[in-house]
């Protein structure tokens, strides 16, 4: 095929887009020569890869010859699948190193050779060690391994052996040390430590006393990993088993043949055996002693720190330990960080005993109509006394903050700044907006203003979710940042009215779910109960005049039905449900939150809308915990029409909250009136299997999912999206309340 001919095709495969000329034919040229079904199978991938990126299909296109060099026709596609998720981590630039070396980069991958990626174990790493801590310890990329206490830092590529399974079992023990420093008490400050400086941890105040700081800390780590490993070997055998023909294998910052410190020589020891060390000095025997001490008192570090100050003694003033590197598994020591987070802790506590203190204070001075004290005008109330009691408690944070050197957030969203201040008899806190960045992807985004109004503040952080992209059979990892926005309250007629009109369904309505309440009835044929079961008796006494065996089962038990059913309601608050639709859907609403206070399930009501993946909001209108009170009828009534309908987020974000539930029967309800759509590519099959794939999430985590579609006409998308009996369609909208509750019912029943 020659390269007019490769143009062509190419240009089917993308258009409407025309992209440069040139580009295209410097792209295209490696291939001319390539046998078809090569050919067939490189275009095969442009549809994946072209609306990711074009910059990334022409490098694609250009690398493809040469990747076929070192795969298989069919390994292609899984090729193309890593590169895709090599761009979305690292960029243009991470994309075109892994397609630069494919052998080093992929082939050995398959094969179960060569490096080994963070992402590809973290799946099985993470639930490891949420097990051994017994709380959430998240696992980080990094250059090398480390924990801050909160979080476990792990190298984001490992290749320091041939196969798969031994870099593997390297990362466990990476993961295991990094605990066992938490569990074991690496970081515990001993009584006998004196602290030379406030902004310090206890440990580098230890370091500090000495005339070479790193030497000390590496030495203390050194000495530490001997106590964790026999720690490890006690809690976990089976784990120091098989990673014990890995540890000589570990590579040593020195070199054999170079002169070593007293840092190598204990390393050598550790890892290779003591008779790499034994005879070379009296300074080595002692330090291996003292390692073998250490090894034996696994309950803290001070047998550790004791070992330390001898052996800092005994060094020379030209000795410089900081240049061997730790050991892999070791890491390094993140003491300034772990006590930030501490500091950080312990500010937040006392801010929050001091907000409480602030809202008591409020609560018993709140004037109210029979207080002869109360102004007139709304908050004139507070006498001079609580202006004291407020100013007193605010002088004895304000010392705090100051050795914090931070600003305190009173209410975890407004930074206070400024002392209260008395003016027109009332007190006042001066507030200033901001916000602030956490190290986490997506965590803290810029907070934008909705063009249409009555949208509040976030009320928790953004969470990062996955998208699925069916053209590569894969996710686009941490790609749609869903936040939960306040739906404000609107008062208004709307749920008088709807009560009004409704007056007689709702009556009839709450009666035929009274009948689904926790019922008795009797259970026949059972081998024990309260009353005999004549009928069960006459044939067992026919069996025997017969001469069969007589049946056992004689007695009626009382059984008692208990509902254990929890329901979310997904709304669409898109532009689209405008009018009659979105008044429809508010309505239907109404009479499900009626109808259902006769019962003890659980419910909750959720909005989603937003634009483009970086935006994806959802508005708690009720949660699951939550009372039907008469601010949840006033966000009933704020449900209006806002911007796009990207579903599979709200559905994923959904099925994480909801997943944490318990209940026997979970159903997430999706009210929408048409297909998924976004303001950006987000459209067509893209968009329909992205929501059928969060759909199947949602199923695989035991939530069934229903959805109710409100349309003029079925389309045939909705048996593929939805499943053939897990949706409903309806045409005529004002049927929508009275259906609504009609699928309610049978699907609890």
């Amino acid at each position: 095929m020659d390269l007019e001919q490769l143009k062509e095709k190419f240009y089917q495969l993308v258009a409407p887009s025309m992209p440069n000329e040139w580009d295209v034919e410097d792209a295209l040229s490696p291939l001319v020569d390539s046998e078809s079904a090569c050919l067939e199978e490189v275009f095969s991938q442009i549809p994946a890869i072209w609306p990711v990126s074009q910059g990334l299909c022409f490098a694609y296109l250009s690398a493809a010859g040469p990747a076929l060099c070192h795969l298989a026709l069919d390994e292609l596609s899984l090729w193309v699948h890593t590169l895709l998720d090599r761009y979305e981590t690292g960029g243009l630039r991470g994309a075109q190193l892994f397609m630069a070396d494919v052998e080093r980069q992929f082939a050995r991958q398959l094969r179960g050779q060569g490096s080994l990626r963070l992402t590809e174990v973290r799946s099985r790493l993470q639930p490891y060690v949420n097990g051994l801590a017994g709380r959430e310890l998240p696992l980080i990329g990094a250059a090398e391994a480390a924990t801050d206490s909160q979080v476990i830092f792990l190298p984001s590529e490992l290749g320091v052996f041939a196969e798969h399974g031994e870099n593997f079992l390297l990362y466990k023990l990476m993961v295991s040390f990094q605990w066992a420093s938490l569990a074991a008490g690496m970081f515990t400050s001993p009584p006998f430590l004196t602290l030379h400086r406030k902004s310090a941890h206890p440990l580098d105040c230890f370091f500090s006393e000495f005339p070479q700081p790193d030497n000390a800390r590496q030495l203390f780590h050194l000495l530490e990993t001997g106590r964790m490993l026999s720690f490890l070997r006690s809690e976990l055998p089976g784990l120091m088993r098989a990673t014990v023909p890995l540890l000589p294998r570990l590579p040593l910052s020195g070199d054999e043949s170079s002169k070593p410190n007293l840092l190598d020589f204990l390393q050598r020891g550790l890892l290779r055996g003591e008779e790499h060390t034994h005879g070379h000095s009296p300074l080595t025997d002692r330090a291996m002693a003292l390692l073998r001490q250490c090894a034996v008192r696994t309950e803290d570090n001070s047998v550790s720190l004791a070992a330390v100050r001898e052996l800092m003694g005994c060094l020379t003033a030209d000795e410089d330990l900081a240049a061997t590197r730790p050991l892999i598994f070791q890491g390094t020591l993140r003491l300034q960080e772990m006590r930030n987070l501490g500091l950080k802790q312990r500010m937040d506590k006392e801010l929050k005993m001091m907000r409480a203190q602030f809202m008591s204070l409020s609560a018993a001075h709140q004037p109210t109509e029979a207080d002869p004290s109360s102004g007139e005008n709304e908050g004139q109330g507070y006498d001079a006394a609580l202006i004291m009691e407020m100013e007193s408690a605010w002088d004895q944070l304000t010392p705090f903050m100051q050795s914090m050197g931070q600003q305190i957030t009173i209410n975890e969203m407004l930074p206070m700044t400024n002392k209260p201040t008395q003016e027109c008899g009332q007190t006042q806190v001066v507030q200033e907006t901001g916000t602030a960045t956490e190290g986490r992807a997506g965590s803290a985004l810029a907070r934008s203003p909705h063009a249409g109004g009555g949208k509040g503040e976030e009320m928790a952080e953004p969470v990062v979710y996955d998208e699925w992209d069916h053209r590569r059979k894969g996710f686009r990892k941490k790609w749609c940042v869903v936040s939960e926005r306040e739906l404000l309250p609107v008062e208004n007629s709307f749920i008088e009215q709807t009560l009004k009109t409704y007056r007689g369904q709702i009556r009839r309505l709450r009666h035929q779910f009274e009948l689904l309440q926790t019922g008795e009835r009797f259970v026949r044929r059972q081998r024990e109960g309260v009353d005999i079961d004549i009928d069960a008796l006459v044939e067992s006494r026919i069996d025997l005049v017969a001469g069969l065996a007589p049946a056992d089962r004689l007695f009626i038990r009382l059984a008692k039905n208990h509902r254990d059913i929890a329901v979310t309601f997904l709304v669409d608050m898109s532009n689209s449900t405008s009018g009659w639709v979105g008044q429809s859907i508010k309505e239907a609403l109404v009479l499900i939150c009626e109808a259902l206070e006769v019962l003890d399930d659980r419910y909750a009501i959720y909005g989603f809308s937003g634009m483009r993946r970086l935006r994806c909001e959802i508005f708690p209108i009720k949660r699951i915990d939550e009372r039907y009170s008469k601010t949840v009828r006033q966000r009933i009534s704020a449900i209006g029409p806002r911007e796009y309908t990207r579903m599979a987020p709200a559905i994923r974000h959904m099925t994480e909250l909801f997943s944490q539930v318990e209940a026997k029967i979970r159903l997430l309800i999706v009210l929408s009136d048409g297909k998924p759509e976004d303001y950006d590519d987000y459209k067509g099959d893209y968009a329909i299997e992205d929501t059928r794939h969060a759909l199947l999430e949602a199923k695989a985590k035991g939530i069934h999912p229903f959805c109710i579609t409100i349309d003029r006409q079925a389309h045939e998308y909705m048996a593929h999206m939805y499943g053939e009996v897990n949706y409903i369609f309806i045409d005529n909208i004002q049927r929508l309340p009275a259906r609504m509750s009609e699928i309610y019912r049978t699907l609890t029943s």
